[in-house]
């Protein structure tokens, strides 16, 4: 093991490497290659549930693991789970996209130019909605989506990545489950490769977008007007470390505004030194900078391929997690009570997955849910 190493710099530092922090796992089976994890109560028992897009291969078509949680710690397959989910599902929204009071999922299906809406009816089943599945003219075809109302008329919309032209486009939704296309495009930066995610950055009340522009080292920022128009925020697009492509969302220094964790394309990087998360603070006006001390290391993790966020401890203080597809590892950056991040490592099945951090339990602890695509399986690690 490799001596201890302290990097401070104003009020945030790394430490390398730490004591491994102890967790009781669950592994529960799901799809063929299961990828993209979102946490929501799909069947109204006031319990988180998972629901997890299994990527399947290039010959076999993707399905939808339900996971239904007890609120203890336990999961089993919803009715019908998995399901059919097209080609490669490549990320999950969760809204209520017809108005019927019980969620429904967005997916994106990678490879393909579609979007599919899957209608819940409140006990953990989903099927297509009609007119699905959408083609949403993305060129060449979309990665990530997110869901919001973005025209302020009560009905849920969606944006998803056209990353060959450098865009995104905004999908409005008709209240029914259906997207109304031809869309409406907005600029990013270059090759905005990979994720797009929403909050409200500039405390409006509109959501806004963001997403990782691979091809000029950026993240772009586009407020939201709540009539279907989204802008650049002053000084977007910003730095965001080396060829950026997931992002995740989280306050990390608890001053109420959407701070961004963004990792790598460790692939497309110049060394070493480039495989690094990168933290940016946001001023809650639609700007970002740095926080003292980013980027941190990702050291030994090979091709990090997602990133979360949360309360491990449940006193407030947020756990940076990234999952490492060819290293099957987990990096925990986890601060002190004095904002310094250290960081540690956990061995997972792992490979090209990803990982979420949620409550599942009445536990105030957060937990840590990891895609283990080569073991088709996810593990949850609750903190002891």
């Amino acid at each position: 093991m490799r001596s201890a190493l302290l990097i401070a710099v104003a009020s945030f530092s790394i430490a390398l490497p730490a004591q491994t922090p102890r967790f009781r796992q669950l592994t529960v089976p799901t799809g063929s290659s299961p990828r993209w994890i979102a946490v929501a109560d799909v069947n109204h028992d006031h319990n988180p549930d998972l629901i997890i897009a299994n990527a399947g291969s290039e010959t076999v078509d993707g399905t939808i693991s339900v996971l239904l949680g007890d609120g203890t710690g336990a999961f089993h397959p919803a009715p019908g789970s998995p399901f059919p989910a097209g080609h490669l599902p490549n990320d999950i929204a969760v809204a209520d996209m017809n108005n019927d009071g019980h969620l429904d999922l967005v997916i994106a299906n990678h490879q393909s130019p579609y979007l599919r809406v899957f209608l819940g009816g409140g006990t953990g089943r989903f099927r297509l909605a009609p007119g699905s599945p959408i083609d949403v003219h993305s060129y060449p075809h979309p990665h990530g989506v997110v869901v919001a109302d973005f025209n302020s008329d009560g009905n849920p919309d969606a944006v998803t990545d056209s990353w060959g032209n450098n865009q995104i486009e905004l999908l409005l939704g008709d209240g029914s489950g259906g997207l109304i296309t031809p869309g409406t495009f907005f600029r990013t930066g270059r090759r905005p490769y990979e994720r797009l995610r929403t909050a409200d950055f500039n405390h409006d009340g509109h959501p806004d977008i963001v997403t990782t522009n691979l091809d000029d080292d950026t993240v772009s920022i586009l407020l939201g007007d709540g009539h279907g128009s989204l802008h650049n925020a002053p000084g977007s697009p910003f730095p965001a470390g080396a060829k950026p492509w997931q992002v995740a969302i989280d306050d990390l220094n608890h001053d109420g505004n959407p701070d961004l964790i963004i990792i790598p394309y460790q692939r497309d990087i110049a060394g070493p030194s480039q495989n690094a998360v990168t933290v940016l603070l946001g001023d809650g006006r639609g700007g970002f900078q740095p926080i003292p001390g980013s980027p941190l290391a990702l050291g030994d993790c090979r091709d990090p391929n997602s990133v979360a966020a949360g309360d491990l401890t449940g006193h407030g203080a947020h756990t940076i997690a990234v999952a490492c597809a060819e290293s099957k590892t987990l990096m925990l950056y986890e601060p002190d009570a004095a904002g310094k991040f250290t960081a540690s490592s956990i061995s997972i099945p792992g490979g090209w997955g990803s990982v979420a951090i949620a409550r599942l339990t009445a536990d105030p602890r957060a937990d840590i849910i990891a895609a283990n695509a080569d073991a088709g399986s996810i593990t949850i690690y609750f903190p002891n």
